[in-house]
C-alpha cells in the first residue's frame, strides 16, 4: 500500500463540472486547468456575456450534485489560510463537494487551506488520531505552534512525519516520526481516523515542482482507510 495508491483510487471516481460562463472571462481557464482529465470532465458551456453570473453544476457519476458559482469556486482555489476553529464554513462546504476529486495542479497555499479544513475538523472533534506529512523539517517549523495547540488543547493523537534532518527532532507536542523513506520527502499528506464520528478525512499530495502539486483530498471511509494504512506502511521502511 503507497500514498499513491489513494490518488489512483480517487481517479476511478468520476466528477463533471460544467461550468456556464462566456469563453472570454478570465475564470474559465484559471478554474478548468486545475482539474485532472482522468478524473474530472469539464464542460464549458458558452454563453452570453449579459447573462445572469457565471456559474458551474457539479454532477458525480452522472448525478447533479450543486450548483456554485464560478467566483466561488475560483475564490476556493486561491483561499485565504486560515486557523483551525475559524475555518470558513462555505468552505468546508466546497471540500465537501469536490472530493475525491484530482486536481492536476495544487499550488503549497492551497494545500495549507485544505490542511486547514482538515485540522479544523480534528480540532473540533477533538479526539482520534491526526497524522500530517509536511516533507520537511523546514515546511513543518512555520506549523509547529499550530501543531502544539492541536496537541495540547484536545485528546487528539497528533503525529507529524518527517524526513531526517541533522538539526535533530523539532520540539513539539505532537509525536514526531522522523522516516527516510522516499515518499514522507515527495508527499504532502494529513489524513484524520475521524476519531469514530463519521469526520475522517485525508489529502495526499505528490510534489512535481518546486510549487506544483498533484493530489486529492476525500472524506470517503475507505479511501482515508487506504490512506492511513499507506501512512501505517511507511513506519517500517528500512533504506536498504
Amino acid at each position: 500500500m503507497s500514498l499513491g495508491d489513494v490518488i489512483d483510487a480517487a481517479r476511478r471516481r468520476r466528477k463533471t463540472l460544467v461550468v456556464h460562463a462566456p469563453d472570454s472571462d478570465p475564470d474559465v481557464s484559471s478554474v478548468t486547468d486545475r482539474f485532472d482529465g482522468r478524473n474530472v470532465d469539464v464542460v464549458v458551456e458558452d454563453v452570453r456575456a449579459d447573462e445572469p453570473e457565471p456559474y458551474v453544476e457539479v454532477l458525480e457519476n452522472g448525478q447533479f450534485r450543486a450548483v456554485v458559482s464560478l467566483a466561488d469556486l475560483r475564490s476556493f482555489l486561491e483561499p485565504p489560510i486560515e486557523d483551525p476553529g475559524t475555518y470558513p464554513r462555505a468552505h468546508n462546504a466546497l471540500h465537501e463537494l469536490l472530493d475525491d476529486s484530482v486536481f492536476a495542479t495544487l499550488s503549497r497555499r492551497q494545500l495549507l487551506a485544505t490542511s486547514r479544513e482538515i485540522e479544523d475538523r480534528a480540532y473540533r472533534t477533538g479526539s482520534g488520531e491526526l497524522h500530517a506529512g509536511f516533507q520537511s523539517q523546514a515546511a513543518f517549523e512555520p506549523q509547529r505552534a499550530l501543531y502544539n495547540r492541536l496537541a495540547n488543547d484536545t485528546d487528539l493523537g497528533v503525529h507529524v512525519h518527517l524526513v531526517p534532518d541533522p538539526g535533530g527532532v523539532p520540539d513539539t507536542g505532537a509525536t514526531v516520526h522522523e522516516n527516510p523513506h522516499p515518499d514522507v520527502g515527495r508527499y504532502w499528506f494529513l489524513a484524520y481516523d475521524g476519531g469514530q464520528t463519521g469526520q475522517q478525512c485525508a489529502l495526499v499530495a505528490e510534489q512535481r515542482g518546486s510549487d506544483a502539486y498533484h493530489g486529492v483530498w476525500t472524506y470517503d471511509r475507505e479511501l482515508v482507510a487506504t490512506a492511513l494504512s499507506a501512512i501505517d506502511d511507511l513506519s517500517g521502511y528500512r533504506p536498504a
